[in-house]
């Protein structure tokens, strides 16, 4: 192997600040581990091997960028290998390393750094884009400018370079590690580093100290008797033309984390309706395919209702901001959607569930002239709600089994429950939720506040025809998001066509104070309120701990005043039907002519406008009857090309079956 001094030595290069922020990976039970073949591992793996292959050596300067660049790397090396259709087009470090933070365990984005887990996660997820597509670099191309985020372009081209199989690999195990490098060839790994990497010796080999740097992230490339050899970004006048070789004993006190992966094959989704199936449940990991056709429909809200830009589904305030200036426009101007659809789903859906609803319409809305939107502003209540009622049942649980002798004993027992559900964080748990879906709209960063400025900019510069009309529909919890969403619109000059709530969670006092102002001023011009009948509100259960609805669990136990047995009722939802009917005002409502009424289940034909066969609270989203009838209103009682939709079952979907088809059965 040719020698060459060191930048020490040749004494003319001034060395670069280095910034070494690499987080070790947390612990996590689901990562999967690679566990060596019975591949013939070689006695060597020469870094000359390797560097036939001219994979390019990267330079991430002084930003702590080193796991977007590491597994650029990685990637690089992968695809220019590749047997069939191979690659040579160097793939964004950028676009890695901006994932790789919205991935690892660390909440938003405004930090440097980030974790080899949270970089494989974002591969995973998305794919990787080219460089050309997301520089990683400021140049006169890009006008100096780095421009984050995901767009059409990029989420596309990503889709060329999926990841397939990958697995943790054990650091220590030196066997593992000559295995996975026989088998793949590369793989990215994390280390400490110390004052010698700052002046590799002129054979390549990092020389040990004491003097510890900090943290970073590397591709290995290959391995000798000595240790393994490293390609490095840090461009190619480091070490051995970029490569430096750190031995065994360094690397076993050093090491932090490695993976190993191979390329998954790019597919297309030809049929929208493909996309729902991608993300179902069902589908395991291939999630990641039905990414590009979701994303434009999605807004990612956290705490307080800001912007989410972390998670499988995050979005920034600068990507929400591109969706509505330049791929909205684009979508009206060439498929003619005439409607815009802002959908709020209920407190208890997970966000992957939620999802998975988009997944579900989104071929059927935009068949009929619906753009669609759905704020994914919270996660899974449910399992908050399951471990209260559970923490409750066991403070009050008999000695004996509720047999089906003591059904009548029921009652008592969801009265017991709600006062224990309401002290045992219920309460707490709920008002965070209901502040997090008021302050989307009334927090000066709320998410849903931003998207009201960005739909008054782009109603004002559309011709009036071409100004498509705003509908709402919110289930459950989605009422108490879209009640200040609604107003400010209103107070933006933009009326509402529509706007339907299913099984609305919000209080009748939020209802008055948002809705019914707008209804008695015809800003909204239509609404409907689909609501199970008090029957199945008390049939119903959650967790088959408490034994009625959410609603009631709510009204009893979660709202402000809570109830008292045979002193005084909850507070009044309005999705309630007991509710409904005592209410003298809302009773006026109904019977005017631009509000409807629809009880579940009913004998309605599946088609018409007031058909729902919805029997439980989490049923209506779901629900084909309900959510035909829905659609129809949108459209103003029209009928849209394909009312057909399929649903593919979610996660918690798939939970509630079991629980149903476990009662049913006795268990």
């Amino acid at each position: 192997m040719a020698k060459r001094t060191t930048r020490a030595a040749a004494g003319s290069k001034r060395k670069k600040a280095r910034t070494f922020d690499v987080r070790r990976d947390t612990l996590d039970f689901r990562d999967k581990m690679y566990v060596p073949t019975l591949i013939e591992v070689p006695t060597e793996r020469e870094l000359a091997r390797y560097r036939e292959h001219r994979i390019p050596i990267l330079n991430q300067g002084s930003e702590g960028a080193c796991t977007g660049y590491g597994l650029a790397t990685v990637v690089n090396y992968l695809l220019t290998t590749r047997k069939v259709v191979s690659d040579c087009n160097p793939v964004s470090p950028r676009m890695l390393y901006e994932l790789a933070k919205r991935y690892d365990e660390w909440p938003g984005e405004g930090y440097s750094g980030s974790s080899a887990r949270g970089a494989m996660k974002g591969w995973h997820k998305h794919g990787v884009c080219s460089e050309a597509l997301w520089p990683s670099v400021a140049t006169k191309s890009n006008k100096g400018q780095l421009l984050t985020g995901l767009n059409d372009g990029r989420t596309a081209d990503a889709l060329r370079r999926p990841l397939g199989a990958y697995y943790r690999v054990n650091h220590k195990d030196l066997v593992a590690m000559h295995s996975a490098i026989a088998e793949v060839g590369v793989l990215f790994a994390t280390s400490n580093v110390h004052q010698g990497w700052s002046e590799p010796g002129e054979d390549g080999l990092i020389e040990y100290s004491d003097t510890q740097l900090g943290a970073h992230a590397f591709a290995i490339v290959g391995y000798d008797k000595r240790g393994f050899w490293i390609q490095n970004s840090w461009g190619d006048e480091w070490g051995y033309e970029g490569f430096a070789c750190i031995s065994y004993d360094d690397w076993l006190q050093n090491a932090t984390d490695v993976w190993v992966a191979r390329l998954g094959a790019p597919i297309e989704l030809k049929k929208s309706s493909s996309t729902a199936v991608a993300h179902s449940a069902s589908a395991g990991q291939s999630a990641a395919y039905s990414y590009p056709d979701l994303r434009p429909h999605i807004i990612s809200l956290g705490n307080d209702g800001e912007f989410k830009a972390g998670g499988n589904y995050g979005t920034s305030a600068e990507e929400v901001a591109h969706l509505f200036k330049n791929e909205l426009p684009k979508a009206i101007e060439t498929a003619g959607y005439k409607h815009i659809l802002l959908y709020a789903h209920g407190g208890l859906v997970s966000e992957n569930s939620a999802v998975q609803r988009l997944a579900d319409y989104r071929s059927t809305m935009l068949s009929s002239g619906i753009y669609p939107f759905t704020f994914i502003w919270h996660t899974d209540y449910w399992t908050t709600v399951k471990n209260v009622l559970d923490d409750a049942f066991r403070r009050r649980r008999p000695e004996g089994v509720l047999d089906a002798a003591k059904d009548f004993m029921l009652d008592r027992l969801d009265d017991a429950l709600e006062p224990l559900a309401r002290v045992l964080s219920g309460k707490a748990a709920w008002d965070e939720m209901k502040e997090n879906a008021l302050g989307a709209t009334q927090n000066t960063k709320g998410g849903a506040r931003a998207v009201v400025g960005h739909l008054k900019r782009l109603i004002d510069k559309l011709p009036a025809a071409q100004a498509p009309k705003i509908h709402l529909v919110g289930h459950s919890a989605g009422s108490i998001f879209h009640a200040p969403l609604l107003t400010a619109l209103n107070e933006a000059g933009i009326d509402i066509e529509s706007v339907t709530l299913w099984a609305p969670a919000c209080t009748v006092e939020l209802f008055k104070q948002h809705y019914l102002p707008a209804l008695k001023k015809k800003r909204i011009k239509r609404f409907a309120l689909f609501a199970l009948s008090d029957k199945s509100e008390q049939d119903d259960q959650c967790a088959n701990i408490y034994h009625k609805s959410l609603l009631y669990l709510v009204s009893h136990a979660f709202e402000n005043q809570p109830r008292i047995p045979l002193f005084r009722e909850g507070v009044p939802i309005l999705g309630m039907e007991k509710y409904l009917r005592k209410d003298a005002e809302l009773a006026a409502l109904f019977k005017g002519e631009n509000a409807s009424l629809v009880i579940s289940p009913n004998n309605k034909p599946v088609g018409s406008i007031d058909a729902s066969t919805s029997l439980h609270h989490g049923d209506f989203d779901d629900d084909a009857a309900t959510v035909r009838a829905t659609l129809r209103r949108i459209l103003g009682d029209g009928v849209g090309k394909s009312e057909v939709i399929n649903f593919q079952r979610s996660a918690s979907s798939l939970r509630e079956r079991r629980v149903r088809a476990d009662k049913a059965a006795g268990f």
